[in-house]
């Protein structure tokens, strides 16, 4: 893999991993708002752009197990830790998303006994 390459490459997976942060951050404003089901949608999106992001990262690592010269740069650091960034915002998320619906599950319970009381 060339020096041209390998950047171009770089950049792809930070690209990559910022769209999929940020819709992991717009599924988590969507569950506050409540609207669950479009933050399951936006949860979607991210885990396939960081799936895409995987594969490029996992293209480096098979040249280099291979014994390819495979050029290193600041560039390639700064896309790992974007990476790693975006699948971790994207974990928590998804756990938040889950605690968010159940939280509404539950408040909807409450409401229903609540009624039920006022009879």
């Amino acid at each position: 893999m060339n020096q041209e390459t390998a950047l171009e490459k770089a950049f792809a997976i930070v690209a990559i991993g910022g769209n999929a942060k940020g819709e992991a951050y717009e599924a988590l404003t969507a569950a506050e708002e409540g609207r669950l089901d479009e933050a399951e949608e936006g949860l979607g999106r991210a885990e396939r752009d960081l799936l895409e992001a995987h594969n490029i990262q996992t293209e480096f690592i098979q040249r280099a197990a291979a014994g390819e010269e495979v050029p290193l740069s600041m560039i390639f650091v700064h896309a790992q830790d974007h990476l790693m960034c975006a699948l971790e915002a994207q974990s928590l998320i998804s756990h938040m998303v889950g605690l968010t619906r159940r939280i509404d599950a539950l408040e909807r319970r409450v409401a229903e006994l609540e009624e039920g009381s006022d009879e």
